[in-house]
């Protein structure tokens, strides 16, 4: 399975650039307590400093190679994460979003359009085909363009104000993969992918135009990084996240907004197994953890939930917060955080006396 060695025998606070002279790239990395996710955590710092080494890393080839065989559109972008552009997948998305708010009494036609995609590019960096279809291990550069587009009324009371929010995305992705037999094989899965978001939001109406205008945070200046380390074989699945998050202040005439990059991991192991644990981290503190039980693919038994406590910046109680009556107080990892406790059967919320066990 193609991979990049580790360069980088240590976590600190510095990813350095493994290939040529270049600027380090500072990261606060998190310390995972289990040993694979502790390895998983030097493989993303050697792999990051990698992709930022190389600027033409999400760019094809000045004389991309040709697909050395004919694949079906539905077996080649399934594996590529193009699933949801198969326009029958499309369409069966739109028709159960229909009915689940007339399910729940709402206007059918408030549902979010599908997600458009548009300027889809798969180039294969690397590929071989045996007895017609793929086999062995691949390198393909994904590119396309989303858009997502929802329409709303705002009733304002003296008059309505339509709102249409428009959320567009241009990604490129490389997928390292394994096929056998055309067949995408288990084992190590590994790819990665560049996004740049541009929201936007228009109103019918020139006042409401101009008030919001002073409220709206402007897009990150740099597209966000996100390295995808999956095993389902070993039940392990990893996400780290590089962005810009933004920082809001009060202005004069509106907001203030700085960029700061951020770090998001995500751990999740037994993913085969009825237990499942999931550890987030932001830079390096962790600020969510959950267990949870499932049973026939379905939530089953206690489910446990920890997250960062974000009730102490405003200096709230959990007593004074619906909802929180079961909730409490722990400390993981040295971070005080909420606890809370759900009891799921066979996939339905219960406040069962005594949760089951099997």
């Amino acid at each position: 399975m193609p991979r990049f060695a580790p360069c980088v025998p240590r976590l600190c606070l510095l990813a350095l650039v493994c290939l040529g002279a270049g600027p380090a790239l500072a990261l606060d990395l998190p310390n995972p307590a289990e040993p694979e996710a502790q390895a998983l955590v030097r493989r993303f710092q050697a792999d990051y400093a990698r992709i930022k080494a190389d600027p033409n890393y999400f760019k094809p080839p000045a004389a991309p190679m040709a697909l050395p065989c004919e694949v079906a559109q539905r077996d080649l972008y399934t594996p590529l994460g193009l699933f949801m552009a198969i326009p029958e997948e499309a369409e069966k998305i739109r028709l159960m979003s229909r009915k689940q708010l007339r399910d729940m009494g709402m206007d059918p036609d408030t549902a979010a359009k599908p997600m458009q995609y548009s300027n889809i590019r798969i180039t294969p960096l690397k590929a071989t085909c045996k007895d017609g279809k793929l086999d062995g291990d691949t390198d393909f550069l994904v590119q396309f363009d989303t858009l997502m587009e929802n329409v709303n009324t705002m009733d304002l009371g003296t008059k309505q104000v339509k709102m249409t929010m428009k959320m567009g995305t241009q990604q490129a992705s490389r997928y390292f993969l394994s096929f056998k037999d055309g067949k995408l094989q288990d084992g190590d899965r590994y790819h990665v992918t560049q996004l740049a978001m541009r929201n936007e939001t228009l109103y019918d109406d020139a006042q409401m135009t101009q008030t919001m205008a002073k409220t709206k945070i402007p897009d990150a200046p740099e597209p966000q990084v996100t390295l995808n380390y999956m095993n389902f074989g070993a039940g392990r699945m990893s996400m780290f996240t590089v962005s810009m998050a933004p920082r809001i202040s009060a202005g004069l005439f509106g907001v203030n907004t700085s960029f700061q990059q951020q770090l998001d991991s995500h751990f999740t192991s037994g993913m085969n197994t009825p237990l499942q644990r999931m550890v987030m981290y932001k830079n390096d503190k962790m600020f969510m953890t959950s267990q949870t039980s499932m049973k026939n693919g379905k939530p089953h038994g206690e489910q446990v939930q920890t997250q960062e406590n974000y009730l102490k910046a405003s200096g709230m109680r959990l007593d004074q917060v619906p909802g929180m009556e079961t909730a409490r107080l722990v400390t993981v990892g040295g971070v005080e955080m909420i606890e809370t406790r759900t009891c799921f059967i066979e996939g339905v919320l219960t406040k069962a006396q005594t949760c089951p066990k099997d």
